[in-house]
């Protein structure tokens, strides 16, 4: 969905979600403005919630004037790792996901905050406003910053390795929650989903704070240790 069609913010099946994305970021060129990709899904409750957000009349004008927006519908956990990589970003660790993007380069603008929307819908809309309103006004310097950062072969190694692990999980989970969303919660969903949700919460949480410190090696305290890669242990059904 574009923002510049009168269709609502929402996040429809496609059936080809990542040309969808390539063709927003086309027109975000030609129009000199920011690509915004969110990740999410009707079922999702901080999805619809930022949803909601970005329909309101404040918000819409924001997004109209600075943006091309596109809503990518997850389903029921797909993968969708070809449009996340497409931007240096392993897989989506959160319904909804919020990427702010650089269109000529492709660079993630809001790489060490995107975290932050796993709890979209606990955000008051002053703070939307104010987030979505600082991209655009980042000077040239300030995105060049972003615009070459680089994870190291260690880092993106890692990070591919453990979202593989992420999405078969997804897999996993996927089949139980479209189960669930027609009425019939199957055993097992609610501990498999705080399984996996344990394991890309942390995921995400380490890759914010590297980031944060290859931008800012200084940071506001003079601290500079990165957290560790850590092996997490197997997944239950991964012991079995």
């Amino acid at each position: 969905m574009s923002t510049q069609d009168t269709t609502p913010y929402a996040y429809i099946s496609s059936p080809s979600p990542y040309q969808d994305v390539v063709s927003a970021q086309q027109r975000a060129v030609k129009q000199d403005k920011l690509l915004l990709v969110v990740l999410g899904a009707q079922w999702c409750h901080d999805s619809t919630g930022l949803a909601e957000r970005f329909s309101t009349k404040e918000m819409d004008l924001i997004l109209r004037a600075h943006y091309e927006t596109v809503f990518v519908d997850v389903g029921t956990l797909e993968d969708r790792r070809n449009i996340t990589e497409r931007f240096n970003y392993p897989i989506y660790y959160a319904t909804p996901t919020v990427m702010v993007i650089e269109p000529q380069s492709g660079a993630l603008l809001n790489r060490a905050s995107m975290d932050i929307w796993g709890r979209a819908d606990s955000i008051p809309l002053a703070e939307y406003m104010a987030y979505f309103s600082r991209f655009p006004a980042m000077t040239t310097s300030q995105k060049a910053k972003l615009i070459h950062w680089k994870a190291t072969e260690e880092e993106r190694a890692y990070n591919k390795k453990q979202a593989a692990r992420l999405q078969a999980a997804y897999d996993k989970l996927g089949p139980l929650l479209a189960q669930d969303l027609a009425g019939k919660t199957p055993d097992g969903l609610n501990s498999l989903w705080k399984e996996t949700k344990k394991f890309r919460t942390e995921l995400q949480k380490v890759l914010v704070k590297r980031t944060e410190i290859t931008l800012d090696p200084e940071g506001g305290n003079g601290v500079n240790t990165k957290p560790a890669l850590r092996h997490y242990h197997p997944f239950s059904w991964e012991r079995n």
